[in-house]
């Protein structure tokens, strides 16, 4: 097959409106809606150093500063006012180590990127190390839970299978060029959408690629293409006892793969030459033989999937496929396992249904599913959907998403590598659009709730704005759930129990959800002096088939009554409408 080469320069004038274009070095940065396509060339300092520059206003807004403290923030929720204390001293050792672990390129990108916008160097590098020692930290929660491994999302998955990657190529594709579509799924709702960036990179040292990312994210080994046609997307797997310090933190092997790789054999090896830190998959695909490589690890474990042929689809989510590598994960919060499996299955199903007519919008169309019978539990755009895109290697050509999470809901602008500007010749792709406007406002509304609870720890407002959600899509249970939960949690309890039996009205498609539903409800009962009718919920709720923490709570309850100072320190898993620890 032809090799593919997106390096050249072509000689048809741009299409696109001039913009202005601010430069530094060798570098520019050109505003496109809210899209800011960044250039950066030259020695990794000096690239490190353009994007400080040229987005230093973005910076300090972006995912940086926000990740800086985001552990502390989610260790909050357990530990109170100790959080601030435990967490920096971990931090000062946890961190601190894995900072040691960066490769030369990587700690050179760092330091101008800190003196480009005028950062804190140790602030900085206390965030760029925070997904590792994130996973590492949660890893070792496992460990210390007694939780047995996700068992039932294995069986599920049955002996042949295993954020969201959707591949397409071959005869699956309605030209036969390789299709590569991926949902970016993280925390940062609001900062991370809000200062969206589309990198080119070109450095002295490797080829040129293009990175979806945000202000303060220098190097592309998350989401990226690169010239010579492979694209990557990383998906992480959080709660597994995998992961173990003393390997090479995420996002920088990734880089080397795109400066460096110009096939699968090659991208291989780069991953096989490297040790992780934490948990990780790694979605590679090569528009020249028009196949896929699936490269799952953990510090102790590889496994290697290649997938090509005629034509082929392939959906991934964030569950390992191998077997050893799926026992170590934990079924440490149920609703995650069924929402991975929900998306896993779903994009799969998508993906088959779609075979021999995909093209970039159809890719597009499936990164923006809402769902089937549930907004948020089965669905593939979710709140934490911070960024998206969908890549055609072989033009060189990436899609990006546009406007608050979902980004996969809304328009996705094309951009070239290869010409290093907008292309809206290539076709914007529109989504969501056919969405009711009442559910499309009432999943705004969940987002705005999910910021004011988790970034600025304001439960009022989240209530306010979940109730808002329930009122325009009544139809949504876990609407009405959260709603509850949040009236319980801000001493409501007879608004509460309204919302818990709008919940149990409704129903919903899995029975684990039910139970909970019961469990709630009695312990709004319980607050409002009904024991009786609070211990028939609790009955309810261990008749049904449920989460081990859901039934020991309702065991639990059973032998005690609900007690208001438990209810004011509930705080729910936003982004799936659930209680982690009920």
């Amino acid at each position: 097959m032809t090799h593919v080469s997106v390096s050249l320069r072509s000689s048809e004038p741009s299409a696109a409106p001039r913009v202005p274009r601010r430069r530094h070095g060798r570098g520019w940065l050109e505003r496109h809606g809210d899209i800011r396509l960044l250039k950066v060339a030259g020695s990794f300092r000096e690239m490190g150093e353009q994007h400080g520059v040229l987005l230093r206003d973005d910076v300090l807004a972006g995912p940086l500063p926000y990740f800086r403290s985001f552990v502390e923030r989610m260790l909050r929720g357990s530990l109170g006012g100790a959080a601030g204390i435990v967490w920096p001293v971990m931090q000062r050792t946890l961190g601190r180590r894995i900072a040691r672990s960066l490769p030369p390129f990587a700690r050179e990108t760092l330091e101008g990127l800190v003196e480009g916008a005028g950062l804190d160097w140790q602030a900085a590098l206390d965030a760029a190390t925070m997904p590792d020692a994130f996973v590492w930290l949660v890893a070792r929660i496992n460990q210390l839970s007694g939780r047995g491994p996700a068992v039932m999302h294995r069986l599920a998955l049955g002996i042949e299978l295993g954020c969201t990657s959707a591949l397409a190529w071959g005869d699956a594709t309605v030209d036969g060029k390789v299709l590569h579509a991926r949902n970016f799924d993280y925390h940062g709702v609001e900062c991370w959408p809000q200062t969206k960036a589309l990198i080119l990179h070109e450095p002295d040292e490797g080829m040129r690629y293009v990175s979806a990312a945000a202000a303060g994210v220098p190097l592309g080994g998350i989401t990226a293409m690169n010239e010579a046609g492979l694209t990557l997307a990383v998906h992480q797997h959080m709660f597994s006892t995998g992961a173990a310090l003393g390997g090479t933190p995420i996002g920088v092997v990734g880089d080397l793969v795109m400066r460096q790789a110009h096939d699968l054999d090659e991208a291989q090896r780069i991953l096989e030459a490297h040790r992780p830190i934490g948990c990780w998959t790694y979605i590679v695909a090569d528009a020249n033989r028009r196949e896929v490589l699936c490269f799952e690890e953990n510090p102790k474990r590889r496994a290697v999937r290649r997938l090509g042929g005629s034509g082929g689809t392939f959906g991934y989510a964030n569950i390992y496929l191998d077997r050893e590598l799926g026992a170590t994960e934990s079924n440490l919060f149920g609703s995650y396992w069924r929402h991975n499996l929900g998306r896993h299955t779903r994009v799969n199903a998508l993906l088959a249904e779609r075979s021999g007519r995909l093209d970039p919008q159809g890719m597009a169309e499936i990164l923006g599913d809402a769902g089937v019978a549930c907004r948020i539990s089965d669905s593939i755009a979710m709140v934490l959907t911070t960024g998206s895109v969908v890549f055609s290697p072989e033009d060189g050509v990436v899609w990006m998403g546009t406007g608050a999470t979902p980004t996969s809901h809304g328009t996705f602008e094309p951009f070239s590598l290869a010409e290093e500007r907008p292309v809206p010749e290539r076709g914007r792709l529109e989504v969501g659009a056919d969405l009711a406007v009442e559910r499309r406002d009432a999943f705004e509304h969940f987002r705005r709730a999910y910021v004011a609870a988790v970034d600025r720890d304001d439960r009022s407002v989240a209530r306010g704005e979940v109730e808002r959600a329930a009122d325009l899509d009544p139809g949504e249970p876990l609407y009405h759930f959260l709603a509850g939960v949040l009236a319980l949690a801000t001493g409501d309890p007879s608004t509460a129990e309204v919302r818990f039996s709008r919940a149990l009205d409704l129903g919903h498609p899995h029975a684990e959800r039910v139970a909970s539903f019961h469990l709630w409800r009695g312990r709004a009962r319980d607050l409002l002096e009904r024991r009786a009718d609070a211990v028939a919920d609790y009955r309810a709720c261990l008749g049904h088939y449920a989460d081990a923490p859901v039934h020991a709570a309702a065991r639990r309850n059973l032998k005690r009554v609900y007690r208001p100072s438990e209810a004011r320190k509930v705080r729910p898993e936003m982004s799936l409408a659930d209680v982690i620890h009920p």
